[in-house]
């Protein structure tokens, strides 16, 4: 299938473009403020791409666009077919190889979102093809670093779970978390994820057991290279690491194992389409 538009109206600034996407960066929310996906569009970009589990509703689906979108327009990874325009689906490619595209037009309903995702495909017909976007650095981690935990550990609004450490005291709960995320530092466990502003890291957090690395860890840690610190401002649930660090990596085969075996627990039954879609939620 191909696309054949007619003729060009003027096309919208980079920074018009942004602007259409809120204050939000790199979330769920601010694609979709940004445009409207139709039911058939992300199912047909599945069912092109390589097979892999995008879990429930194709919610890692939709956090990998958020990312990749939003950076091809900052970078003007983009190009115009007439009215429409065309970029890169990320890295994502068939199962041959084959680069996958997006195309984007201006919706007929803008109160409701700017634009409308209208065609996905392989050989778009634009004079010439976009490139991907550039994923930029990242901070460089040190695994001898001071891990700061700045977040309260027994907050009952988080709900945060420490196995093992329910009736420790905070200094505990504390030394605890900070041991176990240079553990798993030193060890090179850490992976690169993306969210919000910064580019960061999850650390998994062993506090039960550290005989299997490639296992599911208890928790994550979602660590900010700040100075010459390392900051852990929360605690997740494994899972919800997946996501953000899926965006960053070519294929899903590039992610550590014990964050393969956290989602695998999580998507087993009924391959992710029974179980809830996980908090997006990584700061």
């Amino acid at each position: 299938m191909t696309m054949e538009l007619g003729k060009s109206a003027p096309h919208p600034s980079r920074e018009e473009l942004l602007a259409d996407f809120g204050d939000e960066l790199f979330s769920i929310q601010s694609l979709f403020q940004f445009c409207y996906v139709p039911p058939g569009r992300i199912g047909h970009l599945e069912e092109r791409a390589a097979e892999e589990e995008w879990g429930a509703n194709h919610f890692v689906l939709f956090k990998y666009l958020a990312v990749h979108v939003r950076l091809a327009i900052e970078q003007g990874r983009i190009v115009w077919n007439g009215d429409q325009i065309v970029l890169c689906a990320g890295r994502l490619a068939t199962t041959d190889g084959t680069p996958l595209y997006l195309g984007l037009v201006r919706n007929s309903s803008p109160e409701e979102n700017p634009w409308v995702m209208n065609w996905v495909g392989e050989r778009p017909s634009s004079p010439e093809l976009p490139a991907p976007p550039d994923l930029g650095p990242w901070p460089e981690l040190d695994p001898c670093a001071e891990v700061v935990v700045a977040c309260d550990l027994a907050s009952e609004e988080r709900r945060i779970h420490l196995p093992g450490l329910e009736t420790a005291p905070s200094a505990a709960r504390f030394a605890a978390v900070a041991g176990a995320v240079s553990w798993s530092l030193r060890r090179g466990l850490a992976v690169r994820q993306i969210h919000g502003t910064g580019r960061g890291y999850f650390v998994p957090v062993h506090l039960t057991g550290r005989e299997d690395l490639t296992a599911s860890p208890d928790l994550v840690a979602p660590v900010q290279v700040q100075g010459d610190r390392l900051v852990v401002r929360t605690v997740l649930d494994p899972e919800v690491a997946y996501a953000p660090a899926r965006c960053v990596v070519e294929r899903w085969e590039q992610l550590p194992a014990w964050l393969l075996d956290a989602w695998d627990s999580v998507t087993a039954e009924g391959s992710g389409g029974s179980q809830p879609a996980p908090r997006e939620n990584a700061d």
